[in-house]
């Protein structure tokens, strides 16, 4: 089985319930994010007590659903000197995922934090810290001719933090590893579409992205996407929320099916697919495989609150439970 090497960002939510008088002014802006200043985002959030902190990043999500069904993964990032970065590390290393931050002084790591209202509404306030920091370790980075390479997109966004994705990436390519590029974001796809573009016609073997951010990569439509993908002989995945996914090489094209499912949550269920995909890449399955493994973890994701799971997954692989997806073959070249 090949070993995962992730890049990307340590990025926590920290959520607090609104109730306080001096939290009182968070109250507008429900369910949307608006952005702060480094010392807004220090200011307000030494008034949060007690807050509840979450891990996440979207890369990391990822990495954790992999590390979940048993793959063997490491994570180049960067974090803070805060208690942040500290409980970011601990939550993958729990995972038995290895990671070696680089440890910047200058900035926080980067959060969002969460207010949330009585009535179940949220307003956020988010700051970037140490995911804008064009400055890693990068040769502490474990790459091989044997790794799987996975970037988020997010590390695109920002021309500073993409000249060190971009490093990192072409690195990867000299060891030989094979490189998967995540979209993350139709924003990122539409900043960076040239890049994107770029890294997938020379630098990728396989990106993953979703039915908006396909079209946006393209400016048209799914099909055009579609067909861009062929005419350059790469591979690629698109979800397709719901109706579940497509992948497509060498002028093949497979669709699978999802799970029907109570959805209670979608947060992270991108992150899932992928995390499933990857662990399935590694073990060296067939395209449809590892179509039907991500799928049934992108269920498992939005049946539920938050973006990770806390138990083991294991036994989905043991079980052969994603084998109840259907994956079927539309186009044969």
């Amino acid at each position: 089985m090949k070993p995962l090497v992730a890049i990307g960002a340590a990025f926590l939510d920290i959520v607090v319930r609104c109730s306080s008088p001096d939290l009182s002014g968070y109250g507008k802006e429900l369910n949307e994010t608006r952005f702060l200043t480094k010392d807004q985002f220090l200011c307000v959030k030494k008034q949060m007590k007690n807050p509840l902190i979450i891990p996440g990043g979207s890369a990391a999500n990822a990495t954790a659903i992999f590390a979940k069904l048993g793959g063997k993964a490491f994570f180049g990032t960067t974090i803070g000197t805060d208690i942040e970065g500290k409980i970011w590390t601990e939550s993958l290393q729990k995972l038995g995922v290895d990671t070696n931050p680089y440890v910047c002084t200058s900035e926080p790591t980067g959060g969002c934090l969460v207010f949330v209202h009585p009535d179940g509404q949220r307003s956020m306030r988010s700051y970037p810290g140490t995911e804008k920091v064009a400055e890693n370790n990068l040769h502490s980075i474990p790459i091989t001719n044997e790794s799987i390479v996975f970037l988020e997109g997010y590390g695109l966004k920002g021309r500073d933090k993409a000249a060190v994705y971009v490093k990192a990436l072409e690195r990867a390519k000299d060891e030989g590893a094979y490189i998967v590029l995540n979209a993350s974001d139709p924003v990122c796809v539409k900043e960076q579409r040239q890049l994107f573009r770029s890294l997938i016609e020379n630098t990728a073997d396989l990106i993953i992205m979703n039915e908006e951010e396909a079209c946006e990569l393209v400016q048209g439509t799914l099909e055009d996407c579609i067909e861009f993908i062929k005419s350059i002989k790469k591979c690629a995945v698109i979800t397709l929320g719901p109706t579940g996914a497509i992948a497509i090489f060498g002028g093949n094209v497979w669709h699978c099916t999802t799970r029907d499912v109570k959805v209670i949550d979608t947060l992270g269920a991108g992150d899932g697919f992928a995390g499933g995909f990857l662990y399935g890449l590694a073990c060296g399955w067939s395209l449809p495989e590892c179509l039907k493994l991500g799928n049934y973890i992108a269920a498992e994701i939005v049946s539920r609150i938050g973006g990770r799971v806390e138990e083991n997954l294991t036994h989905i692989v043991a079980q052969k439970k994603y084998q109840q997806l259907l994956a079927i073959q539309l186009e044969h070249a």
